[in-house]
């Protein structure tokens, strides 16, 4: 690695998310030395915006690499695509509805970049409020599923007796912002692209554990993460039926023929 440059890539999904992305590449500019372009590599992948951002991107950061794609292909496949243009060791994976906190990223990155076994390293998720988004998750079962009220507020308890001293080990993070190992997110098989939008990451953290990977959470890096606001039309998608399909999806894949047969029935 060259002096002044970091270890990371960066990799950023965009649909017409003008409203908030020029914030979050301020934030990873100004608050973290290690974010800063051109010192980590910014990968920014442009799900067909019709909203002029990604030109503007361009000439306030020209060394950014820029993926356009003709159509919107989903999540899952765009930050694959992201991932295998990028050359560095490590990979923050990053809504555009975020801000980072000071040092935000480099906290995170020297915990996983000291500790082979970690596969997946996330922050503390802030509302714009100041108050703590749930960030931590159990896997989807047909047990959470069926009790989601009762997991909803149990996880939200939790949140907030997480000591800022510890790094966690956990089962599964909210994707808004993470730190993967390159290696292993190569041997997990990156993301499943038959995800269109939603767990598509819960997957992939599935994927890396079963691996013999850890996930882990450090609540000391904190993260602004507005949520919902990572695409200006957003009201074109029909995010109850992605989410279903997504369920479903999941299940087929991670869960057993009884627990997919209760499902289709939830499901309908």
């Amino acid at each position: 690695m060259d002096a002044g440059k970091s270890d990371i890539s960066i990799v950023l999904v965009t649909r017409n998310s003008r409203s908030v992305l020029f914030d979050c590449l301020k934030s990873l500019e100004e608050n973290d030395e290690i974010t800063k372009s051109p010192s980590s590599e910014w990968i920014i992948v442009d799900n067909n915006s019709t909203d002029g951002s990604i030109e503007d991107v361009i000439k306030l950061y020209p060394s950014v690499k820029v993926i356009k794609n003709k159509e919107n292909l989903g999540f899952a496949k765009a930050c694959n695509q992201g991932c295998k243009i990028s050359s560095r060791g490590y990979i923050l994976f990053i809504n555009t509805d975020t801000k980072i906190q000071q040092n935000a990223i480099s906290k995170l990155y020297s915990y996983i970049s000291k500790d082979n076994s970690i596969g997946v390293i996330g922050p503390r998720l802030i509302r714009k409020d100041e108050s703590i988004q749930k960030s931590v998750y159990p896997e989807p079962s047909l047990l959470t599923e069926i009790f989601k009220p009762f997991v909803k507020l149990t996880v939200s308890l939790k949140e907030n007796f997480y000591s800022e001293n510890k790094c966690y080990d956990v089962n599964s993070l909210r994707g808004a912002c993470f730190i993967v190992n390159r290696q292993i997110m190569e041997k997990a098989g990156y993301f499943d692209e038959r995800y269109f939008f939603y767990l598509e990451e819960t997957d992939l953290f599935r994927q890396i554990r079963l691996g013999g990977n850890k996930i882990c959470y450090l609540p000391y890096s904190r993260v602004y993460h507005y949520g919902g606001l990572g695409c200006d039309d957003k009201a074109s998608f029909d995010k109850k039926k992605i989410y279903k399909e997504s369920m479903k999806k999941y299940f087929e894949k991670n869960r057993n023929k009884f627990e997919n047969f209760i499902m289709d029935y939830i499901l309908k």
